[in-house]
Order: structure tokens, then C-alpha cells, then sequence
């Protein structure tokens, strides 16, 4: 699901930092006051030692436009008064960096959960659990070797938006996409370049057989769409050139970059999350085992797993992974209502993993 998203967020303003004191009960730091679930002791004291080990926190592949990091981070050194230093990379070179430098030089990373949950079997993640541990889903969070912990951070769902200039008629389940009215107007991403487009292929063969792992299911319904020619459009990076030119009015993707999509598009759009059901994929946070700041890697996880780090996700469209945390008004009304959610389905991020490379081999046979 990672770094998907195609549009520039703008940060939170970072607040010039003054002298570091506690006062009052919470850290008093440029006037700014600790939201309540984190002005407590142990939060304080952690702060504390974190800032005894120099200010900065070093991460792998949590750059200021993706998932409202660039806000996020404002915030945290808005707070604690430390700052991110951090180095843009993909999952899978997050994965290979971190086994090769033994997770001794990244503080914290995002990564797909698949990856985050491989480094906390290699015992290469801090065997540390947050205190709102229990307020986290099950699935979204786990132990490793020698207590390696590994945690899914936010969420994005598949579905798609629509050009209602366009198409008229607007398909409310993967079924409906069959219509030959839609010739042509239909675009998602390549399964062989993208985990998007494994997440497609898997969200259509779960509407259509149950199954998000019976992926000739979810495969043979994208080629009888390819061969009822509703088909305009696959890519292997996303890219909304078509849609913007009309070329297409369909765009399967996640919803975070349907709706900031639809902030930015000058003509009517809906988004829809399909009826008949679709997949919900989580995005890895680790920290490193050997982490250079080890008290402020641990800092940042209860940060970002508080409510209050949670909700931050969601200025760029991004879900809380946390179900207990509520999106602000204004943003949860831009969102498709929580019904629409029902039939939902979080992905067996390891069964995913071990089915892709079939789906893959399967769809490059089919679909030419």
C-alpha cells in the first residue's frame, strides 16, 4: 500500500523551540502542552531520557508527503522538541537495510506489515509494546523473536472513484464493472509492479468467492473485464493523467488517494467502497532492535499509537488503525458513511505475502 499516494501534504508549521522544562504536570516546552493521554509520568520521564540522547530520531521510509508524516513529525518535535532525520526508501529496501545493518542505525521505519512482521521473527525489532497495546486490533500487532514487537500503524481500503461527467450510471460492486457501457473507461494498477494491484485482483476474488486468497478467481473476473474491452488503463505507478483527461472514469486505488483525489479534481467524482465487499491493508511501523535513540524510538510509538498521533494520520485520508479513535468532523464527513464499510475485510498480511508471487505468475498466463 505504501507511498502510493500522488499528492504534496502540507505539514504542520514546526514551532520554534524554546528551553525544556517541566511545569505543571506536562513538558513544557515553547508553551506547548501535552494532550492528556500523554501527560502522564511515564510519558514525561520517557521524554526525558529520549532528549538525553541528543534531539533527533533517525527513520527509514517516512517522508514528509507520505501519510501525513510531514505533519506528524512537526508535531512530535513541536512536543518533545525532536527532530526527524530520515531516509526515503521502499519496503523492501527498509527490510534489506535493516537485516543488513542489523537494525543498528534507523531508529524507526514504516514498512508493509508482511516485511514488519519478518524483522520481528528475526528478532530485529525493539521487544517493546506500547501501553495502549490492548486498544490495538488483533492482527495489527505482534511479537517476534525474543520479544520483537511489529505493529500495522494506519489503514487504507480498496475501492474506486468515479468521473460522474462521465459515467453515469456509477457501479456500487465489482459485479456491476462488467457493464459494457463502461468500454474503456476502467483503470487499476498492474499486480505484476504493485502491491495495489495484488490488493485489487485479491479485493475482487473476496467480493466474488468469499476468498481473498482464491486469486484465479479474482484474476478470471479482471479478464473477463479485459476481454468485455471496459478495460482503458493498467499501470505500474500511479499516475491520474488519464482520469484528469477523461480518458477513463474509473480508478481503482485505496481510498486516502481516492479522496485526496477528490479534494483536487476540478470536476464531479464520487468514491465508492464496493457493496459487495473489498479489502482493507494496514501500513508496518517498527523500531529498530538496536535502534542509535532507543528511548526516543520508544517514544515515538506511544506518540503515534495515542489517540492523539492516531487522528493525525487522517489530514491525509489515512484510517487510524486504532477502531476506539474517531476522525475529526470535518474530515470524517469528506469520507464515504461507515456503512459503506460493512463488508470490509482486513488482509492475512502473511497469507497475502505467500500468495502473491502465484497471483502474479497466474495473471501474466491470462491476461496479455
Amino acid at each position: 500500500m505504501k507511498r502510493q499516494a500522488v499528492w504534496i501534504l502540507a505539514g504542520i508549521g514546526a514551532l520554534v523551540l524554546g528551553s525544556l522544562a517541566l511545569k505543571g504536570g506536562a513538558l513544557a516546552q515553547a508553551g506547548a502542552q501535552l494532550p492528556p493521554e500523554l501527560d502522564t509520568p511515564y510519558i514525561r520521564d520517557l521524554a526525558q531520557k529520549a532528549r538525553a540522547e541528543g534531539g533527533v530520531i533517525n527513520s527509514y521510509g517516512m517522508p514528509n508527503d507520505w501519510a501525513n508524516y510531514g505533519g506528524i513529525y512537526a508535531e512530535f518535535q513541536r512536543l518533545f522538541g525532536i527532530r526527524q532525520q530520515d531516509i526515503d526508501m521502499g519496503s523492501a529496501v527498509v527490510l534489506a537495510r535493516m537485516r543488513e545493518e542489523k537494525a543498528s542505525k534507523n531508529d524507526v521505519a514504516d514498512l508493509k506489515p508482511a516485511f514488519a512482521m519478518t524483522l520481528a521473527e528475526e528478532g530485529l525489532t525493539l521487544p517493546y509494546k506500547v501501553t495502549s497495546w490492548d486498544a490495538l486490533p488483533e492482527g495489527q500487532k505482534g511479537v517476534g523473536k525474543d520479544g520483537s514487537a511489529w505493529y500495522a500503524g494506519y489503514k487504507g481500503t480498496l475501492g474506486w472513484i468515479v468521473n460522474t461527467r462521465l459515467v453515469k450510471k456509477v457501479p456500487r460492486t465489482w459485479k456491476e464493472l462488467e457493464n459494457p457501457e463502461y468500454k474503456g473507461l476502467i483503470q487499476y494498477m498492474d499486480p505484476r509492479a504493485t502491491g495495489t494491484g495484488v490488493a485489487t485482483i485479491m479485493s475482487a476474488a473476496y467480493a466474488l468467492s468469499g476468498d481473498p486468497y482464491n486469486y484465479k478467481a479474482g484474476v478470471d473476473f479482471f479478464a473477463r473485464l479485459h476481454k468485455l474491452g471496459v478495460i482503458g488503463a493498467v499501470e505500474a505507478k500511479v499516475t491520474t493523467a488519464k482520469f484528469e483527461r477523461g480518458e477513463v472514469g474509473i480508478f481503482i486505488n485505496y481510498d486516502y488517494n481516492l479522496l485526496a483525489w477528490k479534494e483536487r479534481f476540478p470536476f464531479p467524482t464520487e468514491v465508492v467502497i464496493p457493496q459487495d465487499g473489498t479489502l482493507a491493508n494496514g501500513g508496518g511501523i517498527v523500531a529498530a532492535r538496536n535502534a542509535p535513540h532507543p528511548n526516543t524510538a520508544r517514544l515515538f510509538l506511544e506518540f503515534i499509537f495515542s489517540k492523539y498521533g492516531q487522528s493525525l494520520f487522517a489530514k491525509a485520508f489515512v484510517s487510524p488503525i486504532r477502531p476506539d479513535v474517531e476522525l475529526p468532523n470535518d474530515i470524517a464527513a469528506k469520507y464515504p458513511p461507515k456503512s459503506a464499510y460493512a463488508k470490509v475485510k482486513f488482509v492475512d498480511y502473511k497469507r497475502e505475502e505467500a500468495v502473491s508471487e502465484a497471483l502474479q505468475k497466474y495473471y501474466g498466463e491470462t491476461i496479455r
